[in-house]
C-alpha cells in the first residue's frame, strides 16, 4: 500500500451566530462571530502546509438550512485554495445543512459532494494519480434523519466505486478513463478474500453511535455495526465533543472545529490521519480554535474571608491566562466548599462586581495586545454549601430539621414545589417582565431556589443559636 494522509474535520458550523454575546464588548464580539470562519482558514492552511493528499468533512459545514452569502463565499475560497494546491476534498452535508433542492452552489474541480439517495463510493488518488483509498458517504437531504445510513453503506466500495463511475457516465472519454482505473486497481498487491482489488477503505458518516445523551439520534446505529461493515476508517460527525470510539477499525468522532458556547469546552480541530505502508492508522490532533471555552471550579472550603476569596480567584485567573496559547478564553467559574461566607456569597453583586473587575483589567490590556489570549469570565457561579451539618439538622427533632425535612418534601412534588414558589413570590408576579422571568425557568431551576432558601434559612438560624 501506498502511504498517504488525509485530514478528517466535521461539523465547522461557519457562521454560527453565537446567541447570548450581548454582555461582550464589541471587539470581542466580532472575534467570537468570526472564529468559525478563522477555524475553516486554519483547517485550509493545516492541508497545504502539511500537503496532505485530501481532506474529509463530516457534515455540517453550515450552521443553518440556509446559508449566508457570506459564509459561501469564505468556504469557496478556501476550496479554491486547496484546488491549487491539488489536494481533493470529499465532504457530506448533516442535519444542519442538509443539500437540499434549493442549494445551488458550484464548486471547484476538487470538490466532492456526495449525494442523498444513497450511499456513493469514490476512488481516491494521491497526487501522483496511484489510488489508495475509496470514500464512500452519503449527505442528509433534510434536517432529520432517522433511518439508519450505515446499513445502506456497500460491503465492497470498490466495486461499487469502479460500478457508479461506468453507470454515470457513458462517452468514450469517461470509459477510457475507467478502464485505466480499472488497470490501476488490478496492479494492487493488497487484495480482498476473493481476490478482487482492495483499498484503504473511509466511510463519511454523519449521526449517531450507540445513543448519545442530549443528542438528536440522526442517522443511528451501533458500533459492532461499523466495525462489521469492514471498513478501516470511519470518519464520524455531529457529536461535538472529540472521541475515538474504537481503533481497529478506527471510528472517530473529530468533535466541532470551534468551540460555540460554553458546554463545548476545550481545544477544538481536526485530525491528521497518517496510513503507512502497512496500512496501520495514526491519529494527531490538530486544533483550528481561535476562542476556546472554559470552565473551573474553585473550592472556597476554609476561607474565612471574602478578600481572601477574592485574592484566589484573582491567582487562578493569572495561572490560567498563562495557558490561553493566546487564545481569547471564556471561562464560566464556579465556586465550591463549605464556608461560613455562604450568606454573602450569594449576594449577586459580589460575583458581578469582581466579574467587572476582572473585565475591565482585561479591556485595558486588550488596548496593548488585542484580544488574543484574554482571559475573559463569562459567569460566576456559587455553588458552595454553608458550614453548617444538614444531615444532622434533618435528624433532630428541632425547628430547622423541620424545615429541611419540608423543603426536601417539597423538592420531590412538582406540583408543590411549583405552589410553594408561586406562593412566596407573589409580589414579584405583580410585574409583567418579572412574571415572564419566573415561567420561563425550568423545574431544575426552581427546585434550586427552594433549596438555597432552606440554606439560607438554616444558617440564619444556626448562626443565632450561637449567638444566643
Amino acid at each position: 500500500m501506498i502511504p498517504f494522509r488525509f485530514i478528517h474535520a466535521a461539523d465547522m458550523h461557519v457562521d454560527s451566530p453565537f446567541r447570548g454575546l450581548q454582555a461582550l464588548p464589541d471587539k470581542l464580539k466580532e472575534e467570537v462571530l468570526e472564529s468559525t470562519f478563522a477555524a475553516w482558514d486554519n483547517l485550509v492552511r493545516l492541508a497545504i502546509r502539511e500537503k496532505v493528499d485530501f481532506v474529509v468533512i463530516s457534515g455540517d459545514l453550515y450552521d443553518g438550512k440556509e446559508r449566508s452569502l457570506k459564509a459561501q463565499w469564505r468556504l469557496q475560497r478556501g476550496m479554491e485554495q486547496l484546488c491549487e494546491q491539488r489536494i481533493p476534498v470529499y465532504l457530506i452535508h448533516g442535519n444542519h445543512d442538509p443539500l437540499h433542492h434549493e442549494v445551488k452552489w458550484e464548486w471547484p474541480d476538487n470538490v466532492t459532494i456526495f449525494p442523498t439517495n444513497a450511499p456513493q463510493a469514490v476512488l481516491v488518488p494521491n497526487k501522483d494519480g496511484a489510488m489508495v483509498a475509496v470514500v464512500c458517504g452519503m449527505s442528509y437531504g433534510d434536517s432529520a434523519v432517522y433511518e439508519n445510513l450505515a446499513a445502506m453503506y456497500p460491503d465492497s466500495p470498490e466495486s461499487a466505486a469502479v460500478h457508479s463511475d461506468h453507470t454515470a457516465r457513458h462517452d468514450e472519454c469517461a470509459l477510457e478513463e475507467n478502464r485505466n482505473v480499472n488497470v490501476k486497481m488490478k496492479r494492487l498487491h493488497r487484495n480482498q478474500g476473493d481476490g478482487s482489488p482492495r483499498l484503504f477503505r473511509i466511510g463519511v458518516l454523519h449521526g449517531t453511535v450507540d445513543g448519545r445523551a442530549g443528542h438528536d439520534p440522526y442517522a443511528p446505529c451501533s458500533k459492532r455495526e461499523l466495525i462489521e461493515k469492514n471498513y478501516d476508517y470511519w470518519a464520524l460527525g455531529h457529536i461535538h465533543m472529540r472521541e475515538v470510539l474504537n481503533e481497529s477499525p478506527y471510528i472517530v468522532y473529530p468533535g466541532n472545529t470551534q468551540g460555540r458556547h460554553v458546554k463545548e469546552i476545550g481545544a477544538k480541530g481536526c485530525y491528521m490521519v497518517a496510513v503507512s505502508e502497512h496500512g496501520n492508522v495514526s491519529l494527531q490532533f490538530e486544533p483550528l480554535d481561535t476562542v476556546r471555552w472554559r470552565q473551573e471550579q474553585i473550592d472556597v472550603n476554609g476561607i474565612s474571608s471574602m478578600q481572601s476569596i477574592m485574592q484566589l480567584l484573582d491567582e487562578k485567573m493569572m495561572a490560567w491566562k498563562s495557558g490561553t496559547e493566546g487564545r481569547l478564553t471564556l471561562i464560566r467559574l464556579e465556586l465550591i466548599g463549605r464556608t461560613a461566607l455562604y450568606a454573602s456569597l450569594q449576594q449577586e453583586a459580589l460575583a458581578a462586581q469582581w466579574m467587572e473587575a476582572w473585565q475591565a483589567q482585561e479591556v485595558d490590556d486588550s488596548l496593548f495586545e488585542g484580544a488574543s489570549g484574554l482571559l475573559w469570565p463569562v459567569a460566576l457561579r456559587v455553588s458552595c454549601t454553608p458550614d453548617i451539618d444538614v444531615e444532622q439538622w434533618e435528624a433532630s427533632d428541632s425547628f430547622p430539621g423541620d424545615m429541611i425535612r419540608i423543603a426536601r418534601q417539597t423538592q420531590q412534588h412538582e406540583d408543590t414545589s411549583e405552589a410553594l414558589i408561586q406562593d412566596s413570590l407573589q409580589t414579584l408576579q405583580q410585574h409583567p417582565r418579572m412574571r415572564n422571568w419566573l415561567a420561563s425557568q425550568s423545574g431544575e431551576i426552581q427546585k434550586e431556589w427552594i433549596e438555597e432558601a432552606m440554606m439560607l434559612a438554616v444558617e440564619w438560624l444556626q448562626r443565632e443559636v450561637k449567638r444566643s
